[in-house]
C-alpha cells in the first residue's frame, strides 16, 4: 500500500495523531509526497536499536533528511517527544504510526528508520507499511519467554518477512538461529535477500560461503575499538570503529549490509561515522582520569568482553553498579503481576549475579525500576547470590551508588553501570517516578571531580 493511502486509511478510522512540534505545525509541504519516503524497518531479538541508530547517523552524515524511532531515542524534528531519551515502543498502535507518518510528512523526510518489536508485529500494526528495506539482526527463540513460547516468538518475527505486497529488499543477519530457519527466510518472499554473518558461524552451521553477501572474516577487539575485515561479493572492506565489544561487530555488519542494500555506501562517510560513533546507553563509553566507564543494558555480553580485557591486561579491576526491575508499577502490563513473571524474575536475578561471580572485583547494588517492590529487599536478595569473597555494597540511591563506585576506583579500572541504558524515567514506587539518566549522572560526577571538562562532552 502507498504511504499516502495508508495515512488516509488510518485517519478515516478516526484515529488521532499526536500534535507535531510547534515549529512544524503550520508548515506547508508543497511538492513533497509521502510515497517518496524510504522506510527501513529493523527487527530482531538484540542489536536492533544499535543497528537502527547506526543507520540513522550514517544517513544524517550523508546529508539525508532522516528520522529515527527506536528504543534508544526518537530523533524526529517534527515530534514533540524529547530527543536523547529511551522510548520503550516506537510503534505501539495506529495512533503512534499515524503520528510518525505525519511527522515525516511535515519534516519532508527522505528516510524513516524504525525499530520493530514483536508486540508491534503481533498486533499487525505495520502490515500495510511499504518498507524499502526489512532488516533482521538475529532471532533468539527464548528471548521473551515471559510472553511467548519459543515457537510463538519465531513465528511472530517471521511475520515481518511474509505476505509482503510492496517491493523491498531483506537484510538477514545470521547468528542465533538454525540453518533451516535461514533457508525458510530466504524463500519466504520473492524479494532480494542480502545475507551477512561471520566466518565462524557460517562454517559451524555449514552455510555455503558463496551464498553470503557480506562475511566477517576477521575481528580484533580492543578497548579503543574494533578492527573488522569484511569480504563482499566483489570487494574486501576494512573497518575501524571506536565501538568495542565483540557483539557490536555483528551490529556493524548488519548496518553495513543495510547501507549497501540502500546503495548508499560511501567509504569516507562510513569511516568518519564509525570513528566517532557513541551509542547512547549501549556500550556508551566515557574515559576519564585513567578509568573506563561503560553504560550498557546487556550484562552477559559486556561482562564476557570485560573479562577478556582484564585477562589481556588492558584493565585492572572490574567494578559493577547494578540493580533489578521490580514489579507492580501502576501502568506496567498485566504480565508483570503474574506469579509466573515473579518466579522468572527471581530466577533472572540469581542468574545475573551468578554471571558477576567469576568476573567482578566489586559490586554496588542499587535501585533500578523497583516499582512497588522494596528496593532494599531487591538489593539484599541480589547480594545474597554474590560470592562472599567479592567486595560489595548496597547504596539504594542510584546517583550515590555511581558516585561512590567511581570515587573509589583506581587508574586502570573499568566501571560497568548495568541495566538502564538510555532510560531516564526510574519507577521507584507503585505510582512514583524520578528522572535520572546514567550517562548524565556520570558526566556530572566527572566534572565535579575535575576529571572531565564541559568542552569534552
Amino acid at each position: 500500500m502507498k504511504l499516502e493511502d495508508l495515512k488516509r486509511s488510518i485517519e478515516d478510522k478516526g484515529v488521532k495523531k499526536r500534535i507535531v512540534n510547534n515549529d512544524y505545525r503550520n508548515r506547508e509541504t508543497k511538492g513533497y509526497s509521502l510515497d517518496s519516503l524510504k522506510i527501513i524497518g529493523i527487527t530482531g531479538s538484540v542489536g536492533k536499536s544499535t543497528t537502527a541508530f547506526l543507520i540513522h547517523k550514517y544517513l544524517l552524515s550523508l546529508g539525508k533528511r532522516s528520522i529515527l524511532y527506536s528504543s534508544i531515542m526518537v530523533d524526529s524534528p517534527a515530534s514533540i517527544i524529547s530527543k536523547d531519551e529511551a522510548f520503550e515502543n516506537a510503534c505501539r498502535d495506529e495512533k503512534a504510526l499515524l503520528s510518525i507518518i505525519s511527522e515525516a510528512e511535515k519534516y519532508e523526510a527522505e528516510y524513516l528508520v524504525l525499530e520493530v518489536n514483536e508486540s508491534t508485529l503481533e498486533k499487525g500494526i505495520l502490515k500495510d507499511v511499504p518498507f524499502a528495506v526489512r532488516v533482521l539482526t538475529n532471532i533468539i527463540p527464548a528471548h521473551n519467554l515471559i510472553k511467548y513460547s519459543e515457537s510463538e516468538y519465531v513465528s511472530i518475527k517471521k511475520l515481518f518477512f511474509s505476505n509482503i505486497t510492496d517491493s523491498c529488499k531483506c537484510v538477514l543477519c545470521f547468528q542465533n538461529y538454525s540453518k533451516e530457519l535461514l533457508e525458510e527466510l530466504i524463500k519466504i518472499n520473492n524479494y532480494p535477500k542480502i545475507i551477512c554473518t561471520n566466518k565462524y558461524i557460517a562454517e559451524k552451521f555449514g552455510i555455503d560461503l558463496n551464498s553470503i553477501d557480506y562475511l566477517l572474516v576477521d575481528c580484533q577487539n580492543k578497548l579503543d575499538g574494533l578492527f573488522m575485515k569484511i569480504n563482499g561479493k566483489d570487494s574486501v572492506y576494512s573497518l575501524n570503529t571506536n565501538l568495542c565489544m565483540f557483539y557490536n561487530a555483528m551490529n556493524i555488519m548488519t548496518f553495513f549490509a543495510t547501507i549497501n542494500a540502500l546503495e548508499l555506501y560511501d567509504e569516507k562517510v562510513l569511516t568518519n561515522v564509525l570513528n566517532k560513533i557513541q551509542i547512547p546507553g549501549r556500550t556508551e563509553i566515557i574515559r576519564a582520569n585513567g578509568r573506563i566507564i561503560i553504560i550498557d543494558t546487556h550484562l552477559p555480553r559486556v561482562l564476557e568482553n570485560l573479562k577478556e580485557f582484564k585477562d589481556n591486561g588492558e584493565i585492572k579491576k572490574i567494578k559493577v553498579v547494578i540493580g533489578s526491575v521490580g514489579y507492580g508499577f501502576k501502568t506496567w502490563s498485566e504480565h508483570y503481576k503474574t506469579e509466573k513473571y515473579i518466579q522468572q524474575h527471581h530466577s533472572a536475578r540469581k542468574y545475573a549475579v551468578e554471571l558477576l561471580n567469576p568476573v567482578a572485583d566489586y559490586v554496588c547494588f542499587t535501585e533500578s525500576d523497583s516499582g512497588a517492590e522494596d528496593t532494599q529487599d531487591i538489593c539484599l536478595e541480589l547480594k545474597g547470590y554474590l560470592k562472599k569473597s567479592i567486595e560489595s555494597n548496597i547504596i539504594v540511591d542510584r546517583r550515590d551508588a555511581i558516585k561512590n563506585t567511581i570515587k573509589d576506583s583506581q587508574d586502570g579500572d573499568a566501571i560497568f553501570i548495568a541495566g538502564r541504558g538510555n532510560r531516564k524515567i526510574l519507577c521507584n514506587g507503585y505510582d512514583s517516578i524520578k528522572l535520572l539518566k546514567d550517562s548524565d549522572i556520570v558526566k556530572d560526577i566527572l566534572i565535579e571531580f575535575g576529571w572531565l571538562k564541559d568542552e569534552n562532552l
